[in-house]
């Protein structure tokens, strides 16, 4: 075999860049480099992407150092702060946040970075003014949404409870999937800082990573998710801003960002969990179970690891394993809350409704009150088993728990449409949903179908076809708008909405059902159900 030149090289790592194999296209990258010649000059920024993607910080900090860092990609200017600011290097993080010169500058970073420092640098009874400084920045400037998290942060790193406290509450708001860990970093500070009332209201409720959470402090154990140096702060800051750019289309960034906050934060286990769902994402299965792994059983986020690692399972086709963990863990914690929801919602994944709807009525036996997630979890599970009668009693009593839950209305609603059963309450359900959630897509395709059933059909080609933009990939969607399309008389524009659902569609009762229409028309015996 002839050895592989320049050309082939970039051609071998740009197809493992493609198909998501970052450990081999970081390695063929630096081969690349090292093969020299005429043209190859410049890869050392692609090939650091690439290490940072694999989580090999080293490599990409050793490529920093021959890169022209002037044209540096926006991961490897990152990766060179975090790198700072671990090394308590403050004038060089300064130097990297404020330079204007480059391709992809950092300067909407500066804020952040330099109330962390300050904060760090404080001596002699001086008061920093960094976190008051980031608490007034205007809402409408980048990274915004992180503002109150941050300022929250840094007041309490430097020792000042009261201006943090209404911040806070506006950081939990905003946390989303990262609430348990911000109420736990929240409260440690705050316990350590004199104000037990303050952390164990953060920690309130049956949640049990909460619960041990609460336990654990008042027997004077530390949590280790206290967030006070500037490393660590970096760290939050960078996968919260890659959280939030998974609701839009980010490409690779998400990732990338969250490798650096792990590289930041090393011992943040939260950026493990997520980097690993990241991962999960596209398709680097085992890595991100290698991630939830490492988690220790020690660790508050242990039972968040442990859900992730049954996820992941679940997502490499290993369902029988996932259960195994899952029944493991309720055994080796029968007191604990969430072990019998854990092992149905694994039973779920595994098409045994019957067995799930168990489980979730065995978590609900241990429940003080009942909560309309369980009693919906289970309600799913009857439904689908085909107990309907006993589904429905679940459903109402979720709702009179909570009358406005947009999911809750949506299902109900649209369950009762499906059976024809009570259609003006269906229909007021679903309305109800659509109001409280406009821009939901499953909601909005679930009003549509609504009208469309009770004969308002030209407002149900529109309500549908809003769906489908808002959901693209959504065979449903795409059916119903065709049905509704042909009724309304537009045979062409319906066939292109039942193409469209053949592209997505899986279930072979649906693939029948479309290509019966794109022969022979809509009729009574293939519209959709």
């Amino acid at each position: 075999m002839l050895p592989k030149g320049p050309l082939d090289l970039f051609v071998d790592a740009r197809t493992a860049e493609l198909l998501g194999e970052s450990d081999r296209a970081a390695n063929l990258y630096v081969e690349l480099i090292e093969e020299g010649g005429e043209g190859v000059a410049g890869f050392e920024g692609r090939a650091a992407s690439s290490a940072i993607a694999a989580g090999r910080f080293d490599l990409a900090l050793e490529l920093a150092k021959t890169a022209d860092l002037s044209d540096a990609n926006l991961d490897l200017r990152m990766l060179l702060l975090a790198d700072a600011l671990r090394g308590a290097r403050w004038a060089e993080a300064l130097a990297i946040v404020n330079d204007d010169t480059t391709r992809v500058s950092l300067d909407f970073m500066a804020p952040f970075v330099r109330s962390w420092i300050d904060v760090a640098t404080a001596r002699g009874g001086r008061e920093p003014t960094g976190p008051s400084r980031l608490a007034g920045l205007s809402r409408q400037r980048p990274l915004s949404r992180q503002i109150e998290e941050q300022a929250a942060l840094l007041y309490l790193a430097a020792g000042r409870v009261e201006p943090a406290l209404p911040l806070i509450d506006e950081a939990i708001a905003r946390a989303g999937g990262r609430e348990a860990r911000m109420r736990m970093a929240f409260a440690e500070s705050l316990y350590s800082l004199g104000r037990p009332d303050a952390a164990m209201a953060l920690l309130a409720g049956d949640d049990a990573m909460l619960v041990e959470a609460r336990e654990r402090l008042q027997a004077g154990e530390t949590l280790g998710m206290a967030i006070r140096t500037p490393a660590e702060g970096l760290s939050e800051l960078l996968i919260a801003v890659a959280v939030d750019l998974t609701q839009g289309r980010a490409g690779d960034l998400p990732l990338l960002l969250a490798q650096v906050g792990r590289f930041a934060d090393p011992a943040n286990e939260s950026a493990d969990i997520i980097t690993g769902a990241l991962m999960d994402r596209v398709g680097r299965s085992e890595e991100a179970l290698d991630l939830y792994r490492g988690v220790a059983d020690s660790s508050p986020l242990i039972l968040q690891a442990r859900d992730s690692v049954i996820q992941g399972l679940l997502n490499a086709d290993q369902a029988e394993e996932a259960l195994a963990i899952a029944r493991a863990d309720r055994e080796a914690h029968p007191g604990r809350a969430g072990g019998w929801a854990r092992i149905g919602d694994t039973l779920m994944a595994l098409e045994r409704p019957d067995e799930a709807a168990d489980a979730y009525a065995r978590e609900r036996g241990m429940q003080a009150e009942p909560e309309w997630q369980l009693l919906f979890l289970e309600a799913l599970a009857r439904h689908d088993a085909g107990d309907w009668d006993t589904a429905r009693s679940l459903l109402r009593s979720a709702l009179a728990i909570s009358p406005e839950e947009p999911v809750l209305l949506n299902y109900y609603g649209y369950a009762l449409l499906e059976r024809d059963e009570e259609l003006d309450r269906a229909f007021a359900y679903i309305r109800n949903a659509s109001n409280i959630q406009p821009d939901n897509p499953a909601i909005t395709d679930s009003l549509g179908w609504a009208l469309y059933k009770n004969g308002e059909l030209a407002e149900a080609a529109d309500v549908l076809e809003r769906a489908a933009r808002l959901s693209p990939d959504d065979p449903e969607i795409h059916e119903h708008y065709g049905d509704a399309l042909y009724a309304t008389g537009n045979p062409i524009e319906a066939r292109f909405a039942w193409e469209a659902a053949l592209v997505f569609a899986e279930e072979m009762a649906m693939v029948e059902r479309l290509e019966d229409k794109l022969g022979f028309g809509l009729s009574e015996r293939n519209e959709a159900p």
